[in-house]
């Protein structure tokens, strides 16, 4: 139907009107709705959702109960200092606002996607990246208490103490704070109770060099980046090394390389060639084995118990070389019978000085194998 042109006007002037009146609408209308839009999700703005905003707490931050259950542990890097982790993180703070009256109809608790009511936002301050969250959960009872469940997964970053490696115990640490926006209207507040591995944990953990011993939680204030404080929740696991495998793969192998080096002490003081083969073979083969499993060994500037180990191999293999080279230099220049009293104490003094010193290693860096 076409609508009849008034009096005076063009019919093509007409056309052009309508033409431009389409045109303002299609191009504002996109403005208006984002406007309108920004306007709902804007809590500041009248007619937001008032269950957005952090519930009254007369002026103090809203206390936040937290909590973790640990799924399972792995990747555990000494080098990198680093681990993965893979657990339940609980939340739980009470909203008045939320409160209802359970009838019949009414169900034991009322469920809530995210983005429907606050929710307390924390991150992990030790991680490698941002954590992984997977099925989260918002539940309301009767009076008003939130829980707030998530699946998180995360690497995360925690110093170890090597010293005493490899009978070495660690306490590792998963630091949550407080959203740096959010600092101010929620704190954190340990759930010990709450805090725990599942009892599944041992039965498929990949930990085949750690016993974790237990896992543990403590809340104090710390000193965020800009300067301010800030309540933080520390989850700290406690870890045992399983020390088998460098007992057999490389403190016996040593311990056999040492003694082979004292088979010289046995042989004529005479017989030179004998007794540099042997000594030359040994050291050779413990350097070997040093290349050999260095891949296997934490990369860190201190000395740790299995340096000093080795050192103390290399020593004592090179005191065997001494011992042989004044042996055959007495032999010759004073007669066999230094040569002999030499090699007599020889037989029990180096053996009993490198029980000794190890012992003193031991006692040293507070070795403890059990």
């Amino acid at each position: 139907m076409q609508v009849p042109a008034p009096a005076g006007l063009p019919r093509g002037r007409i056309r052009l009107t309508w033409a431009a009146a389409i045109l303002s609408f299609l191009v504002t209308f996109p403005l208006h709705a984002a406007a309108v839009g920004a306007a709902a999700g804007d809590p500041s703005r009248p007619g937001a959702n008032p269950l957005l905003e952090p519930p009254a707490g007369n002026g103090h931050p809203v206390a936040v109960t937290i909590s973790l259950a640990l799924l399972n542990l792995t990747d555990i890097d000494e080098v990198g200092e680093r681990f993965h982790i893979n657990a339940y993180l609980f939340m739980g703070w009470h909203d008045p606002r939320l409160k209802y009256v359970q009838t019949p109809q009414q169900p034991a608790v009322n469920r809530y996607a995210k983005g429907e009511i606050w929710s307390p936002t924390v991150e992990v301050i030790n991680a490698v990246d941002p954590r992984q969250s997977f099925d989260t959960k918002l539940r309301t009872n009767p009076d008003g208490v939130v829980s707030y469940t998530e699946r998180f997964s995360v690497a995360v970053t925690s110093r170890f103490a090597l010293r005493s490696f490899p009978f070495d115990s660690q306490t590792l640490n998963l630091v949550i704070r407080p959203y740096i926006g959010e600092r101010k209207e929620f704190s954190l507040v340990a759930d010990p109770r709450h805090t725990r591995m599942v009892v599944e944990f041992k039965s498929y953990s990949s930990l085949a060099s750690w016993d974790v011993r237990g896992l543990d939680v403590q809340t104090a204030t710390a000193q965020a980046a800009d300067g301010s404080s800030v309540s933080e929740a520390r989850f700290q696991l406690s870890l045992k090394r399983k020390s088998a495998f460098y007992v057999y793969k490389v403190i016996v192998p040593l311990l056999l390389m040492v003694s082979l080096s004292w088979a010289v002490f046995w042989i004529e003081p005479g017989d030179l060639a004998t007794q540099v083969q042997i000594a030359v073979t040994t050291v050779l083969t413990i350097i070997a084995f040093a290349f050999a499993i260095s891949a296997n060994l934490p990369r860190v500037p201190y000395l740790t118990f299995i340096d000093a180990f080795f050192l103390t191999c290399y020593i004592f293999v090179f005191v065997a070389i001494i011992e042989l080279m004044s042996v055959h230099l007495s032999h010759r220049t004073s007669g066999a019978e230094l040569a002999v009293r030499i090699r007599r104490h020889s037989r029990w003094a180096v053996p009993l000085a490198f029980l000794i010193t190890n012992a003193v290693l031991l006692v040293n860096f507070r070795i403890v194998y059990y």
